[in-house]
């Protein structure tokens, strides 16, 4: 499970900031959260890639989807 810790959209890019495990994000992953609403990954980015601890758990993620709305957590959609 991922913790949303922000949200940002730029022109048509949904970018979202997680906190958790993240080793098993990839293009294409489908994620979910808390309400329902169903999320596409597009691209992941790493946060301050010169600080290898918080780099381990802390991404950016840019998604399709009602980002507007997210909730509180994604996980993986089964």
């Amino acid at each position: 499970m991922l913790k949303v810790l922000g949200k940002l959209r730029v022109n048509n890019l949904n970018c979202v900031s997680v906190e958790g495990e993240i080793s098993f994000l990839k293009n294409g992953l489908k994620l979910t959260d808390e309400k329902g609403h169903i999320f596409i990954m597009e691209s992941i980015g790493m946060p301050h890639y010169n600080n290898p601890e918080y780099g381990r758990t802390h991404a950016e993620l840019i998604l399709s989807g009602d980002v507007e709305n997210i909730g509180a957590t994604l996980s993986v959609m089964e």
